[in-house]
């Protein structure tokens, strides 16, 4: 009961906190325009540099994509807590700081996910891609297995960011870079070397695209829950780490203080 009263007040204030960033008018001509660019612009290269299939594979992976982005802004959640100077409290609360940020940034998960359907709306709109009609259908599970697994994954670059203040910025867009690059959506993980796709299987939005693309040729449905099956394992598996490494930096900031606002 513990857990989902720390998280679920975790949740309330960062959702209260995100009214105050967007309106509609800002997130529609911002936010909204700046990533339906990013996935048209994708489009159009896959597009000219190859034929309709090369640029419908660019245009999903993009889209889909669109959620794992907009999850990992929970790092810059974290760096704002630290800038207003709310860890030292944090510190000292005899729960885990690791619950909290699972709970605080979740409100970038739901905007992830309005923002990636609107997207796919867009892109099936304009460019008419051949994908099978289970696509629409069964969408929304599988961005929220994938969200949720880019937003933990985000969580504990969050914790990073703590340590290293200075870099908040860089592991924000290292973080979605290497989801970006590694993980299938420009190009099959198959493309990179063994080494590399293999460690993209335990990466977030790895296995919940292949679900995706499973869905678009009208694939085996059964294949798309073991996809997603695999994609609610990884993301787990970085829920636990991020508790650890919560655990772990409030701990050192227990005994030398480091975690005093933006020092």
């Amino acid at each position: 009961m513990m857990v989902k009263q720390v998280i679920g007040q975790a949740a309330f204030v960062g959702f209260a906190e995100f009214k105050h960033v967007y309106t509609p008018k800002t997130w529609l001509t911002g936010w909204m325009l700046r990533l339906v660019s990013q996935v048209v612009f994708f489009g159009l290269v896959g597009k000219m540099a190859g034929d309709r299939i090369t640029a419908e594979y660019v245009l999903l992976g993009n889209a889909v994509t669109v959620i794992a982005i907009e999850a990992t802004l929970v790092i810059t959640t974290a760096s704002l807590e630290r800038y207003q100077g709310t860890y030292p409290m944090l510190v000292v609360s005899p729960t885990n700081m690791g619950l909290v940020y699972l709970g605080r940034g979740l409100h970038w998960v739901l905007a992830g996910l309005g923002s990636s359907a609107l997207v796919f709306a867009l892109v099936w709109a304009l460019f008419r891609p051949d994908w099978n009609w289970r696509v629409a259908v069964f969408a929304l599970p599988c961005l929220i297995v994938i969200g949720l697994g880019a937003y933990v994954y985000g969580a504990i670059l969050a914790a990073c960011s703590l340590r290293h203040y200075k870099f908040r910025w860089v592991y924000l867009n290292f973080g979605f870079m290497v989801l970006m690059t590694f993980c299938g959506t420009n190009v099959p993980r198959s493309f990179w070397p063994a080494p590399i796709e293999w460690a993209t299987q335990v990466l977030p939005l790895s296995h919940g695209l292949t679900a995706m693309r499973t869905l678009a040729a009208a694939g085996p449905l059964s294949d798309v829950l073991g996809q997603l099956g695999l994609e609610v394992c990884v993301a787990a598996l970085w829920a636990a780490l991020t508790l650890l490494f919560f655990e772990r930096i409030a701990s050192k900031g227990r005994r030398d203080g480091s975690l005093n606002f933006t020092s």
